[in-house]
C-alpha cells in the first residue's frame, strides 16, 4: 500500500515559520511567499522581518525607486527600517525620492526620526546639495523646511549656496544668506561664492553678497579691504560695472594691481572694454599713466591691440603721457606702428602730442619698425607728416630706408626717395637692395645723381654681393649705371666681383662683368687665388671654359695653378689644352 503524500503546507503553521526563520537567502523566503495566497499571508511578515535584519532594509530603495509609499510607510513604521540604509554609492533612500521629485516620499522619509537629513554620499554631498546641483530647487525649498546643515561642503569643497549661484536662483540665495550661509569659503578651484557670482555675471545677486552681514564676523564682504580690491578685479574682468561702482563706493582702490602688476585700467584697456574705462576714469584718483611690470601704461595696451575707442577715452583723459615709454624705449606710437594698427596710429597722429622720430632703446623710430615689418599703410601714414626724420639710423646702422630695400617694399621706398631730405647713402641701402634681389628697389635708387654706387657695407660693395647672390638683373643695372661702379673693388678677403662669381658658378654675371671695360681678369684674393681657380677648385665647367676663352686671362702661372685646384679631371684637361709645347697659355678660337 502506498505512502500517503505529505505537502509541505500541510504542516502546522509553527514548523513552517520554524523552518522560514532557518533560511538565510531571500530568494528562499520569495519562494516560500509565492506558493499560494495562504502561504504569501504567512511568510510575508518573515520576508520583511528578514530583510530589514538581514538586508539592511534594502526593500525602502524598492520601495522608493517605484512610488510605493504605503509600503515604505510601512516598513518604517511597522518593521523599523533603516531609514539611513545606503547602496553602493553612499546614498540613503531620500537620495533617490529627491530624483524621482516625489515629495510625498520625501517627507515620509524625513519624518522619520531616525532619518539623517545632511548625510554625505560619496561624493560628500547631502541631500540640499545634491538636489541644487541637480537642478531640482523646488525639491531644495522642501527641504529646506527640515532644517539641514547649510555649510556643509561636498568633495569640491561647494555648499549648497555655491550651487545655487551657479544655478542663479536669486531667490534661493536670499533664502540661504537669511539662514546664515557661509559666503567666504572658496571651492577647490579658489572661487568664493562671490567671486563665482561675478565670474557668472550675476550683478543682482553679487550685491546680495557683497552686502550681506556675516552674524558671526558681523561684518559684510564691502568692509574687507583684501576681498574687495581682488573682487573689483573680477568685477572689472566680468564688466559689472554696477558692482565696479557699489566696489569703489566702498573703498576698493581703482588703482589695485594684479600679479603682472597690471592696474584695473590696464585689465579693461587689454579687453577693451570702454565702458569700464570710461567708468574707472571717472574716479578722480585713477592713475591714467600706471606701468605694469614692463612699464606699459594703459595706453600701450590699447595701442597693441587696436582699441581704438578705448584710445579716445585714454587720450580724452586730462595728464596723459602719448610719449611714456616701456622697457624696450617704445612709446604707444612704436607699438602701433608694429603691431600695424593704422586706427591707433591715425589717432595718435590727429592728437598731436606724439613724438613720432622718438627712438626705441635700439634707436630705431616707428617708421623704421613700419618698414621693417612691412607695416604699409603706417609707414605711408608717418611720411605724410611733415616733421618726420627719413635719416634715423638705429644702433643696428639701418633706415627705414634700408629696411623697405631690404623687405621689397616698393611703395615706402618710392616715397622714402621722393623725400627731399632723404640721404641715400646713409647707411648703404643700395648694398641690401641689390643683396636682396630686389631689382625695382635697385632701379630706383640708381636714379638719384647723388647716390654712391660703391656703398659699401663691411668692407663688400652693391655689385660685389650681387655677384655673389646671383642678382644677374641686378648687377646688369650697376654696369650700366652713367657712374659705373668700381669692377675691380675688393672685399676684405680679396675678393672681386669676378671671383665672387666665379666661386658661386653664377656664368650669366660672369658674361656680364668680362664685357665691363678695365677689369682684371687675373686679379688675385688673399690666398693668391684667381677666378680662374675657383671656378676650377669648385667644379664650374662651363665658367672655367668661359674664362679660358677671355684675351685677358693670359698668365701660364694662373692656368697651371687652376690645374692644380681643380676638382675634376675633365677642366683639368680642358686648362692643360691651352698650355702649348712651351707651356704658354694660349686661348683657342
Amino acid at each position: 500500500m502506498a505512502a500517503p503524500t505529505m505537502y509541505l503546507l500541510n504542516l502546522p503553521n509553527e514548523i513552517l515559520l520554524c523552518i522560514a526563520n532557518s533560511l538565510d537567502q531571500a530568494r528562499d523566503f520569495l519562494a516560500l511567499a509565492c506558493l499560494n495566497r495562504a502561504a504569501n499571508n504567512l511568510f510575508l511578515d518573515s520576508l520583511y522581518r528578514f530583510n530589514v535584519r538581514r538586508q539592511r532594509s534594502s526593500s525602502l530603495f524598492w520601495g522608493v525607486r517605484r512610488g510605493k509609499l504605503e509600503f515604505v510607510e510601512m516598513m518604517l513604521r511597522d518593521y523599523q527600517a533603516d531609514a539611513n540604509t545606503i547602496d553602493g554609492r553612499s546614498r540613503t533612500p531620500i537620495f533617490y525620492a529627491i530624483r524621482n521629485k516625489n515629495e510625498t516620499m520625501i517627507r515620509t522619509l524625513l519624518f522619520d526620526k531616525r532619518a539623517d537629513i545632511d548625510w554625505q554620499d560619496r561624493r560628500g554631498q547631502t541631500p540640499l546639495v545634491y538636489a541644487i546641483a541637480s537642478n531640482l530647487l523646488s525639491t531644495a525649498s522642501l527641504l529646506l523646511d527640515f532644517n539641514p546643515c547649510l555649510n556643509i561642503r561636498d568633495a569640491k569643497n561647494r555648499s549648497a549656496i555655491w550651487y545655487s549661484i551657479a544655478l542663479c536662483d536669486e531667490n534661493l540665495v536670499q533664502v540661504l544668506l537669511e539662514r546664515g550661509s557661509d559666503i567666504r569659503t572658496p571651492d577647490y578651484k579658489r572661487f568664493s561664492p562671490s567671486s563665482l557670482a561675478i565670474a557668472k555675471e550675476i550683478p543682482k545677486i553679487t550685491r546680495l553678497l557683497l552686502l550681506h552681514s556675516d552674524p558671526n564676523l558681523r561684518m559684510t564682504l564691502l568692509e574687507n579691504v583684501t576681498i574687495r580690491n581682488r573682487l573689483l578685479h573680477q568685477a572689472v574682468q566680468a564688466s559689472l560695472l554696477d558692482v565696479i561702482s557699489l566696489l569703489v563706493a566702498h573703498g576698493a582702490d581703482p588703482n589695485s594691481k594684479n600679479g603682472d602688476g597690471q592696474s584695473l585700467l590696464h585689465q579693461a584697456t587689454k579687453n577693451g572694454d570702454r565702458e569700464v574705462v570710461q567708468q574707472l576714469l571717472a574716479h578722480e584718483e585713477i592713475s591714467i599713466n600706471a606701468t605694469d611690470r614692463q612699464s606699459c601704461t594703459a595706453l600701450h595696451l590699447a595701442a597693441e591691440y587696436g582699441c581704438t575707442s578705448v584710445a579716445k577715452c585714454l587720450l580724452a583723459k586730462c595728464g596723459i603721457d602719448t610719449n611714456a615709454r616701456d622697457n624696450y624705449g617704445r612709446t604707444a606710437f612704436h607699438i602701433a606702428a608694429e603691431y600695424g594698427n593704422t586706427s591707433i596710429t591715425e589717432l595718435l597722429l590727429a592728437y598731436g602730442a606724439v613724438d613720432i622720430n622718438a627712438p626705441d632703446a635700439k634707436g630705431a623710430t616707428a617708421l623704421c619698425s613700419a618698414a621693417d615689418l612691412k607695416r604699409t599703410v603706417v609707414a605711408l601714414q608717418i611720411l605724410a607728416e611733415d616733421d618726420v626724420d627719413v635719416n634715423v639710423v638705429g644702433q643696428t646702422g639701418r633706415t627705414a630706408l634700408h629696411h623697405a630695400a631690404r623687405t621689397r617694399n616698393i611703395q615706402i621706398a618710392c616715397v622714402l626717395l621722393a623725400n627731399d631730405d632723404l640721404d641715400p647713402n646713409k647707411p648703404p641701402p643700395l648694398f641690401y637692395a641689390a643683396s636682396e634681389g630686389h631689382v625695382e628697389v635697385v632701379r630706383r635708387l640708381l636714379r638719384f645723381d647723388t647716390i654712391d654706387i660703391n656703398q659699401q657695407f663691411g668692407t663688400c660693395s652693391p655689385l660685389c654681393v650681387a655677384s655673389k647672390m646671383g642678382h644677374p638683373e641686378i648687377t646688369r643695372l650697376l654696369l650700366e649705371h652713367t657712374t659705373p661702379p668700381d669692377i675691380n673693388l675688393k672685399t676684405y678677403m680679396g675678393d672681386t666681383a669676378l671671383s665672387l662669381a666665379a666661386y658661386r658658378g653664377h656664368l650669366a654675371i660672369i658674361k656680364l662683368l668680362l664685357k665691363g671695360s678695365g677689369l682684371d681678369v687675373t686679379a688675385t684674393d688673399n690666398f693668391g687665388d684667381t677666378a680662374l681657380c675657383k671656378a676650377a677648385r669648385n667644379g664650374h665647367e662651363e665658367v672655367v671654359k668661359r674664362l679660358n676663352r677671355d684675351t685677358g686671362a693670359n698668365c701660364t702661372s694662373d692656368v697651371e695653378r687652376a690645374i692644380e685646384a681643380a676638382s675634376n679631371c675633365k677642366i683639368a684637361l680642358d686648362l692643360e689644352g691651352h698650355l702649348n709645347e712651351e707651356g704658354n697659355f694660349c686661348t683657342w678660337p
